[in-house]
């Protein structure tokens, strides 16, 4: 959350809920794991280490006062770390599906087949769901954000080769006993 912040002040002060609204136009909670209410916290963590500070605060008698933020130098350093440490991290991929393939051959045949199934529709609405999302907002978008989104498309394009795979192997009946 700390990156996010740090990179939405780097283009303009904002204040937090001007924050939120960004990472909802630009669809962030699909490719970057966001916490609910982590927001406010990391705004005043940032503020306390001195990355950012307040520019000003807006006040309106029909509203709470608007408190506007800006990144400092030390935030710009601390953006930079952050960014190269975010390039630099090493990851193992655990997909949700691994531990039931685990046990896969002690389970009913049948239900297999139909969750796979399922499984793969669902797969495929998303990926309906992000070529709709790169026609409406890949043409014109920074070039980071058509590089996430080409990558979630291929990666959603390999999950349902492979889901039609294990599909084709539970109609095949290799994963029985």
């Amino acid at each position: 959350m700390k990156l996010v912040i740090l990179g939405l002040l780097m283009e303009g002060d904002k204040h937090p809920y001007e924050m939120q609204q960004v990472m909802q136009e630009r669809h962030m909670e699909h490719y970057i794991k966001l916490a609910k209410g982590s927001l406010y916290y990391a705004v005043e963590r940032l503020l306390k280490l001195e990355h950012i500070a307040v520019r000003e605060v807006v006040k309106d008698q029909t509203r709470p006062d608007k408190t506007i933020y800006y990144i400092t130098e030390k935030g710009k350093k601390a953006f930079q770390e952050l960014l190269k440490k975010q390039f630099q991290a090493e990851t193992n991929y655990y997909h949700p599906m691994y531990t039931a393939l685990a046990f896969i051959h002690l389970w009913d045949s049948d239900m297999i087949t139909k969750i796979l199934k399922e499984r793969i529709e669902h797969t495929k609405f998303q990926l309906e769901m992000l070529e709709r999302v790169y026609q409406l907002y890949g043409i014109g978008a920074p070039h980071g954000s058509v590089s996430i989104m080409e990558n979630a498309h291929e990666l959603c394009k390999v999950e349902l080769t492979w889901l039609e795979k294990l599909h084709q192997d539970a109609q095949d009946g290799l994963f029985r006993k």
